[in-house]
C-alpha cells in the first residue's frame, strides 16, 4: 500500500531567522446540495496550446539558448547518484521496467509543492514538474516559472524539457521516441488519476506498443530515499464550527445521499482534499496556506467511512464524526474497503478525473473477481444493494463528475457573509499597507520587490492576531513575528 505523502517544503525565507506566519484559512463553501442535475463527464483529452510570438523592439534580437548549450561547458558529465540508485531497481524481480515516471501531484491530485511532492522535489532539485528516467536518459518538464532555477540546480546528467515552448515534446511522445518497441513504462498508480493514467496508457502503446505498468506496492523514489525521507504531517484536525459552516454536516451527508439514490449509486469515493473538508465540516494543516488533511471518505447510502491518521484526530473531532454517524478507519486501508464495496455489489461513483488509478483499477478487478465467483445471478451480502432501490445484482462502476464541486460552489447566507467580512478585513489589511509605502517612498527609502512583498504578506496577517516588528537594519526591512506576544501582555 502506498505510504502517506510526507513533510511539506515550507516557503523559502530572505534570512534563517525571518519566520513566516500562515495565509489565514479561508472558509470553504458548505452549501445544501441544491436541486442540480449531475450528469456525465465527458472527458477530453490535453491539447497543446498555442504559442506566443515576441518580438523586440530593440536594435538587437533576443534568443535563448537550450539546456544543453547552456551545459556545455561542463568539463565532465557526473552521474546523478539518485538517478543511478533508481535505474539499479529497474531490472528487480517483480518490477522489470525501461522508465519510470516521477509526477508533481500526489494520491490526493493535490498540485502544491508539498507532501508527495516532496519526493519529485528532492528528485529534480525542488522544482515543480515530471521527471522521466530511463535506462539511460532522465529528463524534467517543468515550465517557465522555474527555467532559470532548473538550468542552475539540475546536474548535467539531466535533460531540461522547456514545457509549453515550441518544438519540445510531451512525455509520451519522447518515450516513444527513445524507448525500443514493447518497452514497459513504470508508474504509481496512486499517483495518477485514472483518466491521466488511461490517456498515458493509449498515447504510448499505439506507437511502439508500450506498457504502462502499475507498481501498486512500491514506490521507485521512496526505495531511494529511505530513512532520509521526512516524516509526513501529523498536527491535529480541527472542527469547522457551524456559525461559519451554516450547514451541519448530517444535512449534507443526507443530501449527498440523495444524489447517490438519483443516480443509482450506492456509495461514492471522494479523494480530493478540499471536497473532504468541506462535507465533514474538518480543518486540516496538511498542506501549508490550504486548510485540509490527507483523507479519503467513502459515503454509502447507510453509512460513512474517513480514511485518515488516527494521530491527527482529537477528541473533539471524534465526538463531531460520531454524531454524523462516521466512522474512522486507516487511511491505508482505502484499498481493502474498495474490495470489500465490490464483494458487497456496490454500486460504486467514481469521478476518474481525480481518484486516481490505484483505488479506480483495484475497484474494476475486485468486480471481475466477484463476477467470476458468483457469476450473473450472485448473491447481494449488504441489504442496501438489492434491486428494491433500482439497482441491478452484482457490482458496478458509476464514472460521473463528483457532485461535491458544483454543490460547494453554491453559497449559504452563513458563508456569504463570511465571505463579505473577510474581504473587509481584507480591505482593511491593504489599505494599511499602501499608506505604509506611500509614506516609506516620500522618505526616500529604496525598498526590493521581496521586502514590500514580505511586508505586504505580514500586513495581511494582522488582523489574525499576529504582532509584527518592521526592523529597519542597514536600510534594509526584516521582518520579526511573535505569535505568542499579545498573549503573553494580555
Amino acid at each position: 500500500m502506498h505510504s502517506l505523502p510526507s513533510q511539506a517544503m515550507r516557503p523559502l525565507s530572505l534570512n534563517p531567522c525571518i519566520s513566516f506566519s500562515r495565509f489565514p484559512f479561508f472558509s470553504f463553501s458548505i452549501p445544501i446540495f441544491h436541486e442540480f442535475k449531475t450528469n456525465p463527464t465527458i472527458y477530453k483529452k490535453s491539447q497543446k496550446g498555442s504559442f506566443l510570438t515576441l518580438r523586440c523592439c530593440s536594435s538587437g534580437s533576443v534568443t535563448a539558448k537550450p539546456s544543453s548549450e547552456l551545459r556545455r561547458n561542463c568539463a565532465v558529465e557526473e552521474p546523478d547518484e539518485k538517478v543511478v540508485a533508481l535505474r539499479h531497481i529497474f531490472p528487480k524481480p517483480g518490477i522489470g521496467i525501461d522508465a519510470y515516471i516521477i509526477p508533481s501531484q500526489d494520491a490526493h491530485q493535490f498540485y502544491f509543492n508539498i507532501s508527495q511532492n516532496v519526493t519529485i522535489k528532492d528528485y529534480q532539485a525542488y522544482l515543480a514538474g515530471t521527471a522521466v528516467v530511463t535506462k539511460d536518459k532522465a529528463a524534467l518538464w517543468t515550465d517557465g516559472r522555474y527555467f532559470l532555477q532548473a538550468e542552475k540546480q539540475l546536474s548535467s546528467s539531466w535533460i531540461l524539457m522547456r514545457a509549453g515552448n515550441l518544438g519540445v515534446p510531451e512525455t509520451s511522445e519522447w518515450l516513444n521516441d527513445i524507448l525500443a518497441p514493447g518497452g514497459r513504462v513504470g508508474i504509481d498508480p496512486f499517483l495518477f488519476s485514472y483518466d491521466a493514467a488511461e490517456e498515458l496508457k493509449e498515447a504510448i502503446s499505439n506507437k511502439k506498443n508500450l506498457e504502462l505498468v502499475y507498481l501498486y506496492n512500491l514506490n521507485l523514489v521512496d526505495e531511494i530515499w529511505k530513512e532520509s525521507r521526512p516524516k509526513p504531517p501529523n498536527k491535529p484536525i480541527r472542527v469547522h464550527d457551524l456559525k461559519y459552516a451554516g450547514v451541519d454536516v448530517v444535512s449534507k451527508l443526507s443530501s449527498l445521499r440523495a444524489e447517490l439514490v438519483g443516480t443509482c449509486s450506492s456509495a461514492i469515493v471522494i479523494s480530493m482534499l478540499d471536497e473532504v473538508a468541506w462535507l465533514l465540516s474538518l480543518r486540516g494543516s496538511d498542506v501549508p496556506h490550504s486548510p485540509v488533511m490527507y483523507a479519503y471518505l467513502i459515503v454509502e447510502v447507510d453509512a460513512a467511512k474517513l480514511f485518515v491518521d488516527n494521530s491527527k484526530v482529537t477528541p473533539e473531532v471524534m465526538d463531531h464524526l460520531k454524531n454524523a454517524g462516521v466512522e474512522l478507519k486507516p487511511y491505508d486501508s482505502i484499498l481493502s474497503e474498495i474490495r470489500r464495496l465490490a464483494a458487497e455489489g456496490a454500486h460504486l461513483w467514481l469521478d476518474t478525473s481525480s481518484v486516481n488509478a490505484a483505488i479506480v483499477e483495484t475497484y474494476k478487478s475486485a468486480c471481475d473477481k466477484y463476477l467470476m465467483n458468483h457469476g450473473s445471478r450472485g448473491k447481494i451480502k449488504n441489504k442496501g444493494y438489492d434491486e428494491s432501490n433500482g439497482l441491478s445484482i452484482g457490482p458496478s462502476r458509476v464514472y460521473m463528475r463528483s457532485p461535491i464541486s458544483t454543490a460547494k460552489a453554491l453559497k449559504n447566507p452563513t458563508e456569504l457573509g463570511g465571505m463579505q467580512n473577510s474581504h473587509l478585513r481584507d480591505a482593511a489589511a491593504l489599505a494599511q499597507f499602501w499608506c505604509w509605502l506611500e509614506e516609506e517612498i516620500h522618505k526616500n527609502v529604496k525598498l526590493t520587490e521581496v521586502q514590500v512583498q514580505m511586508v505586504l504578506l505580514y500586513t495581511t496577517n494582522l488582523k489574525q492576531k499576529v504582532v509584527v516588528l518592521w526592523i529597519q537594519i542597514n536600510c534594509s526591512y526584516w521582518i520579526v513575528e511573535l505569535n505568542t506576544l499579545m498573549e503573553q501582555l494580555t
